[in-house]
C-alpha cells in the first residue's frame, strides 16, 4: 500500500502537532518551516504533551518554501497551518502554487481561523478539493522547534468548500479525518463546515482581539471590570449572532453563545484563563489575523446592513495595534 504524501505549510505549534499525528498514521510528511527552519532541520521538534507524552521527531523533509519541494513529488494533501492573511502579497495561493500546478487531485486543507477565507484559494485552484478546517488544539511554540501542548483537547472539524462539492472532494475530507484519527487525534467531517466556522467565531470574534489589546487571558479580563467586561464580550457575540442569521448560517444562536462564554466564566472562577492566539502573537511580536477573524466579519456586516458597533470599534483599535506592532517591530 502506497503511503500518503502530505505537505504541511506553516509548521508552528499547530502544524507541528499535526505533523506528529500524520507521521504516526504512516504518512510521508514534508514540512515548510519558515521562521523555525534551521532549528527544525538541525534538531527536529520537541513535543511536550499531555495527550502524546514527550516526543522528539523530525519531518521526512524540511524546506524553507514550497518552491524547494522536489518537482516530481505529488502530494495527496497540502495542509495549511499558517495564519490566514486575506489579501496579502504574495497570496497563499501563490506560495503553494509550485506543488499544485497540473495536480488536480491534490487536496488543500485550510486549518485556519476566520470566516470567508476559502474563496481566494478556491478561485485559483478550481479543480482541486478545498477542505476547510476548524482547529481546536491549544498548543504553543515556546521556542523554535519546542511545542507545549498541555491539554487533551484535539479536534479538527473539516468539510468541503463549497458544501455541495463533488463526491470525490467529500471523500478527500473523510480520508484526511481518518488519518488524523489514526494518528491519535480527533476529527469530524461536517456536511456544512461554515456552521462550525461561525461557531468558533463566537469565541474568536471577541476574545482574540481583547487579548491582543489588553494582554489579558479571557478569565482575567472578565475579572477586571465586573459587569462591564462580561457585557462587552456578550454584546459582541450577539452582533455575530445577528450577522449569522442575516447571511443564513444556522445554529449560531444565544444557546451556542452561552456555551462559549461559560467556558471563559469557568476559567475566571478557577484562575485558569487561556491566552488566545492573538495574545500569543502580540507577546512574541508577530503579525496576527486581524482581517480573517474581525475584518471579514465587520465588512460582511456593512454589506448586509447589520449594525456591529462594538466589533467595529474593536476592529479599528486592533488595526491600530497591528500598525504599531509593524511600525515599531514589536
Amino acid at each position: 500500500m502506497t503511503s500518503t504524501n502530505i505537505l504541511i505549510f506553516g509548521v508552528g505549534s499547530i502544524g507541528a502537532v499535526y505533523l506528529y499525528q500524520l507521521q504516526q498514521a504512516g504518512c510521508n510528511v514534508t514540512a515548510v518551516c519558515r521562521s523555525n527552519y534551521q532549528a527544525v532541520k538541525d534538531d527536529g521538534f520537541t513535543l511536550k504533551s499531555v495527550r502524546f507524552g514527550d516526543q522528539r521527531y523530525k519531518p521526512g523533509l524540511v524546506v524553507r518554501s514550497v518552491a524547494d519541494c522536489p518537482s516530481d513529488k505529488i502530494y495527496d494533501f497540502v495542509l495549511v497551518c499558517a495564519k490566514s492573511f486575506p489579501g496579502s502579497k504574495p497570496s497563499l495561493a501563490d506560495m503553494i502554487r509550485p506543488v499544485m500546478v497540473g495536480r488536480p487531485q491534490t487536496a488543500i486543507v485550510l486549518a485556519q481561523n476566520g470566516i470567508n477565507i476559502e474563496k481566494e484559494v478556491a478561485d485559483e485552484f478550481p479543480e482541486n478539493p478545498i477542505l476547510s478546517g476548524v482547529v481546536y488544539l491549544p498548543a504553543t511554540q515556546t521556542a523554535q522547534g519546542t511545542i507545549e501542548y498541555p491539554e487533551m483537547l484535539n479536534l479538527l472539524e473539516v468539510g468541503t468548500y463549497p458544501a455541495d462539492a463533488p463526491r470525490s472532494h467529500k471523500s478527500a475530507a473523510t480520508r484526511f479525518a481518518d488519518l488524523l484519527i489514526k494518528g491519535g487525534g480527533g476529527a469530524e467531517v461536517h456536511e456544512d463546515i461554515q456552521i462550525a466556522r461561525w461557531s468558533k467565531l463566537l469565541m474568536n470574534g471577541p476574545w482574540n482581539p481583547i487579548g491582543a489589546l489588553t494582554l489579558c487571558t479571557d478569565g482575567d479580563f472578565l475579572l477586571t471590570s465586573t459587569p462591564f467586561a462580561y457585557d462587552l464580550v456578550w454584546e459582541v457575540m450577539l452582533e455575530i449572532i445577528a450577522l449569522a442569521a442575516k447571511v443564513g448560517i444556522p445554529g449560531i444562536d444565544v444557546k451556542e453563545a452561552e456555551k462559549r462564554i461559560s467556558l471563559s466564566k469557568r476559567r475566571a472562577e478557577t484562575g485558569t484563563g487561556r491566552e488566545m492566539s492573538m495574545l500569543q502573537d502580540v507577546k512574541q511580536g508577530r503579525s496576527f489575523e486581524v482581517e480573517a477573524i474581525v475584518g471579514n466579519a465587520v465588512r460582511l456586516g456593512r454589506d448586509h446592513s447589520v449594525p456591529m458597533p462594538r466589533l467595529e470599534t474593536i476592529y479599528a483599535l486592533l488595526k491600530a495595534r497591528h500598525f504599531a506592532l509593524e511600525k515599531n517591530g514589536k
